[in-house]
């Protein structure tokens, strides 16, 4: 199997859809996508059935990666918040991560406890704060192919500007891409794509980033794109469907044909494989 750092060598861009669990992540993967990425936001939501403001701890976070690492053969592109602290908690992070199987971890630059970079009222570290957690992330990891992408939560609370240098600034500090969250127009991404030297990383976030397809991401010239909460958005509304229909006929009849048959099911689960 490629590494996800020999996929984002080659031409054209790697996407990978966002999921909260395995199941999620092996569907993906039998839909034919080259990576998988694990959501915080998704992950908050079904673990805690709360809302994305740092209240999952490293621990939760790293063993939910190690079971989805450990259902699918594509890479797993993570989550990792801020590191969960100083530099001594991204040196654990990273450990941690690479031990789970992780293919690639963002790091941001919110304060910690952070929040979901869709939400208002966001609080950063400084620029060079979080250049230092990219290069510790660096220095302490020991896979070589395990990618460290630096993100920057700037955009909607210091502006364009300020995203692009912070990018730039986290480039130079070694990450091997960057993710700038929540650029706002096909302009911005153009110019945040020249002006930063590594390969850089888009966030797709239905309802908040301009909806355009993996072809025009690529031609603006991302090499990995992830749709990070669009998979458990989808769960959440079947779900309130679901209930809201059960609860009123009390019999699933209606979802004869919504629904996967067992036998499909055990297929996605691969209950072959098993004695």
């Amino acid at each position: 199997m490629r590494t996800l750092r020999q996929k984002l060598a080659g031409p054209g861009i790697v996407v990978a859809p966002g999921c909260h669990d395995a199941l999620g992540a092996r569907i993906l993967e039998q839909a034919g996508f080259e990576a998988v990425y694990m959501t915080g936001n998704g992950l908050s939501a079904a673990m805690l059935g709360a809302p994305d403001l740092g209240l999952l701890t490293l621990t939760e976070m790293a063993s939910r990666a190690r079971a989805i690492a450990g259902s699918i053969s594509v890479p797993l592109i993570a989550d990792a918040d801020t590191g969960y602290g100083n530099l001594n908690n991204v040196a654990r992070t990273i450990a941690e991560y690479e031990a789970a199987g992780v293919a690639a971890l963002h790091l941001e630059d919110q304060v910690t406890p952070k929040k979901c970079g869709a939400m208002s009222g966001l609080s950063l570290v400084s620029t060079e704060e979080h250049a230092e957690k990219i290069r510790h992330a660096v220095k302490t990891r020991r896979d070589p192919d395990l990618l460290i992408i630096g993100r920057t939560d700037s955009r909607l609370v210091l502006g364009l500007d300020e995203a692009i240098a912070r990018g730039q600034a986290y480039a130079k500090a070694g990450a091997d891409l960057v993710l700038i969250e929540m650029l706002q127009s096909e302009e911005e991404m153009r110019l945040a794509v020249r002006s930063i030297d590594a390969p850089l990383m888009f966030n797709s976030v239905d309802g908040r980033t301009p909806a355009l397809d993996a072809a025009t991401f690529e031609s603006i010239g991302f090499k990995l794109l992830a749709f990070p909460l669009s998979s458990t958005l989808a769960y959440a509304r079947l779900m309130q469907r679901f209930a809201s229909d059960l609860k009123q006929n009390g019999s699933t009849a209606a979802w004869a044909e919504a629904l996967l048959p067992i036998h499909d099911y055990e297929g996605v689960l691969g209950l072959s494989r098993y004695a």
